[in-house]
């Protein structure tokens, strides 16, 4: 399912920004990489997959184990906000010398964040007050497709929330078993578990993704 999910993302954003000036973001710009990441459980399993396999093919270095890595930032980053965690400015435990080590397994909350002006993310980040110009296709498509699977994984009687990425992965690296428990129907990611937005929250998220919805039918593309 969650394959699935960034097939979708993957196979759709070129259509759906074809018409926008090309992106700042390429290898090398970590900007972005200490806000505040949200996944749902499958995307958290999946990284955590992945995260065992690379510690398991590659020997230890001075990078140290990526598992230890994701245990470290857990430790800065642990029950802090969007506002809180980009003052801290704590670097993404897998961005390492510019380049995402996870990227083919990273999260859609990742992969629906984009920008055109690379100088403007990296003064928002050293908390300068500048708007950063992001693609909206890239937000609205990775809120639809999370949206299906959260809504998918409901129907199946699985836990659907979103949690912290770092602290998420904390949990599901320490006890594998989670995963299990977690298709068994337990929410055995709940001490990473999000917040749910208010009713008012949600109404006017639906109405600005229908909104861009609507202006992207009328687009040529």
């Amino acid at each position: 399912m969650t394959d699935q999910a960034f097939n979708l993302f993957e196979a759709n954003i070129g259509a759906q920004s074809a018409h926008l000036p090309a992106l700042a973001c390429t290898k090398g710009c970590p900007a972005c990489c200490a806000l505040r990441v949200t996944a749902t459980a499958p995307e958290i399993f999946l990284l955590a997959r992945y995260i065992r396999q690379i510690d398991a093919q590659m020997p230890a270095t001075a990078l140290g184990p990526l598992s230890r890595r994701v245990e470290l930032a857990n430790r800065a980053t642990r029950g802090l906000g969007e506002t809180e965690r980009m003052a801290l400015r704590q670097p993404c435990p897998f961005a390492v010398r510019g380049a995402c080590i996870i990227h083919p397994a990273r999260p859609l909350a990742c992969r629906g964040h984009a920008s055109f002006d690379r100088r403007a993310c990296i003064q928002a980040m050293a908390g300068r007050d500048v708007e950063v110009p992001i693609s909206a296709p890239h937000v609205a498509l990775r809120g639809l497709i999370q949206d299906a699977l959260r809504a998918a994984l409901a129907e199946a009687g699985l836990a659907a929330h979103l949690y912290e990425l770092n602290q998420g992965l904390v949990l599901a690296l320490g006890a594998p078993e989670r995963e299990r428990a977690w298709l068994d129907g337990k929410d055995s990611l709940a001490p990473a578990r999000i917040a749910q937005p208010t009713a008012g929250q949600v109404n006017a998220m639906l109405w600005s993704r229908a909104a861009d919805g609507a202006a992207r039918i009328g687009d040529p593309t």
